[in-house]
């Protein structure tokens, strides 16, 4: 009888036939492995309604491998997904930090929508955030102010136009926030800025602050 180690063997082999994964989808003991359910709902030759069964007998990790893997079936990744998606509002804060730094696009949208800051901030680093998410976090209403700053002073993400658009018109920014934003701007954008009746209080005292330090030297 194979064990766990010999049926991921065969399983890493992108040739094995539909009839060789059969056989092991029919071993209860195979099926008894989590490592072994996530390769064959992974693997290309698993028929597709096999492979969606096997869906929520996964853990999250195992869900996320999916929906990043881009040999994965689609139909696969988005049944992955909104496994995923279903299982959030369980999640402890860890778990969901560890989610959002890694996975893949199709539960990105839910994941921006988390109130914690911290979800955001490992969100901002997920290889696969592109600037429509940042811009979704930075312009909604419901954006906890620790998240703005958050995506005010990351390196990746403050210097993108719409994204920087997008803070700067959102009433809940920070002042501190708007200051780190402000950190590249010119003088005269600086003055434009704080003298303009279109920005809110908050944004025309930050750009005060900012060319006042500079003036001074500081």
């Amino acid at each position: 009888m194979a064990n766990e180690s010999e049926h991921l063997r065969r399983l890493r082999r992108p040739e094995l036939p539909a009839s060789e994964i059969e056989k092991i989808l029919a071993d209860r003991e195979a099926r008894r492995f989590h490592s072994v359910r996530l390769a064959l709902a992974a693997h290309r030759n698993t028929p597709r309604a096999e492979a969606i069964s096997l869906i929520e007998t996964l853990f999250w990790r195992g869900l996320t491998f999916l929906s990043t893997n881009a040999v994965v079936h689609p139909e696969v990744r988005r049944a992955a997904d909104r496994a995923l998606q279903r299982r959030i509002p369980e999640m402890t804060l860890a778990e969901r930090v560890d989610l959002a730094r890694s996975v893949g696009r199709g539960t990105l949208p839910a994941v921006r929508l988390d109130p914690d800051p911290r979800v955001l901030a490992a969100l901002l680093d997920n290889r696969l955030a592109i600037e429509a998410d940042v811009v979704a976090v930075a312009a909604s209403s419901r954006a906890h102010p620790d998240s703005l700053t958050t995506v005010a002073g990351h390196p990746r993400w403050r210097r993108r136009p719409g994204v920087r658009e997008a803070l700067l018109g959102n009433p809940a920014l920070p002042g501190e926030a708007a200051e780190a934003l402000f950190a590249d701007e010119s003088p005269e954008e600086l003055a434009r800025i704080s003298e303009r009746d279109v920005n809110s209080r908050v944004i025309r005292a930050a750009a005060q602050r900012v060319l006042a330090r500079r003036s001074r030297g500081v």
